[in-house]
């Protein structure tokens, strides 16, 4: 008799418990109508964006999955700030090419340019969302090793080896409480707790630094861009 409770019982409990892992997954990432395409500039076939922050690449983790070749499996980001669009290259090995000039790094976006990833080819359609972006987008710290997205939806965010960390970095050369990014008087900085430092844009940073949009942090190895709204 209760062998056969807990055969029913067990594996719906597992369910719960699974549906609510994903749900947690999936609360950080605030999610809009549609605010942009990608337009395939020989299909015409069109990609809706629903982020202010969105991942492409080949990865099945990116929020647009492009499968070609030559696109890398975390290639670029789109995201807006204030009321810009910013395309991003996330460390990809083939680029990103903003009508057919290579982007260092982040490029501004219009509306109707060309964005190439690899060999895949598209026109960014998006039109004007006005003020309204302030209210739905939150800073955000994007992986250059795994394209993964946190946003920062709190005044503080403290980054380490702790399982109990915001952003956990489970990295033998990350300390416990290697870092903090905070936000100070409207401007956010980032402060180093650790004796191994942050490099921000590849210079070692022992103390505390304001940060900027794009800034590339590197935390015991793992490569971070600060994304700022």
């Amino acid at each position: 008799m209760i062998f056969e409770y807990c055969r029913f019982v067990l594996p719906a409990i597992a369910i719960i418990v699974l549906l609510g892992c994903c749900s947690s997954l999936f609360h950080k990432r605030p999610k809009t109508k549609t605010v942009a395409f990608l337009v395939n500039t020989k299909t015409n076939d069109a990609i809706p964006l629903h982020y202010w922050e969105t991942s492409i690449g080949r990865s099945s983790s990116c929020d647009i999955v492009l499968d070609y070749p030559t696109v890398s499996r975390f290639h670029a980001v789109i995201s807006r700030r204030k009321n810009t669009w910013i395309v991003s290259d996330t460390g990809s090995k083939t680029h990103v090419f903003l009508n057919e000039e290579k982007v260092d790094k982040r490029s501004k976006l219009n509306d109707g340019d060309e964005i190439r990833f690899g060999d895949a080819s598209y026109y960014f359609s998006a039109p004007d969302f006005g003020d309204q972006v302030d209210a739905e987008y939150f800073p955000a710290l994007v992986s250059q090793n795994n394209g993964k997205v946190f946003y920062i939806e709190n005044d503080s965010c403290m980054i380490g080896r702790d399982p109990k960390s915001d952003v956990y970095l489970n990295i033998s050369t990350v300390s416990r409480k290697h870092a903090e990014i905070f936000m100070d008087d409207g401007h956010w900085y980032l402060k180093n707790y650790s004796s191994n430092g942050v490099y921000i844009n590849d210079k070692v940073m022992l103390d505390t630094r304001r940060l900027k949009a794009g800034d590339v942090l590197d935390i015991g190895g793992a490569k971070i861009i600060f994304e700022e709204r």
